[in-house]
């Protein structure tokens, strides 16, 4: 992922199983495809976000 811009930004629809461009509202952010809730990532891209996540916090302490 280079720089991204505004529109250039993407968030998980579980519904299209896909990063997809969103509208955001003051609670939420909606697919554009299907106007399902979306997510910042996908379960397995959060997973390895914490893992990594955590591998780094335990190498910096």
């Amino acid at each position: 992922m280079g720089n991204q811009d505004f529109y250039g930004e993407r968030k998980w629809c579980e519904q299209c199983k896909d990063y997809v461009r969103y509208l955001m509202s003051v609670d939420h952010s909606f697919c554009v495809q299907c106007s399902t809730k979306v997510r910042l990532f996908s379960s397995d891209d959060a997973r390895k976000f914490s893992e990594t996540v955590q591998r780094h916090r335990w190498q910096a302490s």
